[in-house]
């Protein structure tokens, strides 16, 4: 193959991936309007406008954390089609849309709920998993961003983010499938049990490159 076929070929790759992942993300956020949950028919002007908005900060964020697992498993295919370097700047700049999100996200369901904090019943175990999630996610963040400040060297860090990253996709589906009605069942409960199998599988074998790394 010739150096401009080549080029075309991975132009043309690069975009039919980008487009997936675009429409995966566009059939997440048709789900709050589609599929409403009881909380949302229920609520009218701002707080509905809130609460949907939340909901939505939260799927993005459920699917691109699945697209970070994708961005840090080494396909050889996407390695090819967008670069190393590429990849790991996308992984970055998506570790800073997920960290606004994250933060996001609570922030808007409590704004419905004119902040009313919740009540330590067994009811609400799928929220106080999303505290935990978010409190997650942030190390995750932060961890990343000031990993000189806490003296954290390279091999240290990225164990710790590994590990802590598959605490937050063992948690978050727990969170996401029972916090509300609207993923319960049908449509929305099938494809998340879809992206979390896939993202359980993506980061065994992950754990599985680096055990079998760490013994050579």
């Amino acid at each position: 193959m010739n150096p401009s076929g080549s080029a075309t070929t991975r132009v043309i790759l690069g975009t039919i991936i980008a487009l997936m992942a675009l429409l995966l993300l566009a059939g997440g956020w048709i789900i709050p309007f589609t599929f409403e949950s009881f909380s949302i028919l229920y609520k009218f002007g701002m707080e509905k406008t809130y609460l949907r908005s939340g909901k939505l900060a939260g799927i993005t964020t459920a699917l691109l954390l699945f697209y970070q697992i994708i961005l840090a498993s080494r396909f050889q295919l996407l390695e090819q089609v967008f670069s190393v370097k590429r990849l790991l700047f996308l992984h970055r700049i998506n570790g800073m849309i997920i960290t606004v999100l994250v933060i996001s996200h609570p922030l808007l369901i409590k704004a419905s709920e004119n902040f009313t904090p919740y009540t330590f019943e067994k009811k609400y175990y799928p929220e106080f998993l999303g505290i935990g999630l978010l409190l997650v996610l942030l190390t995750i963040s932060f961890t990343t961003i000031f990993r000189n400040f806490f003296r954290l060297s390279y091999s240290r860090w990225l164990f710790l983010h590994r590990l802590m990253v598959t605490l937050a996709l063992l948690i978050m589906p727990v969170h996401i499938l029972y916090v509300s009605e609207t993923f319960k069942s049908g449509v929305p409960w099938n494809g998340a049990l879809i992206v979390f199998s896939l993202n359980l599988l993506l980061v065994i074998r992950i754990w599985v490159l680096r055990l079998s790394q760490y013994g050579k």
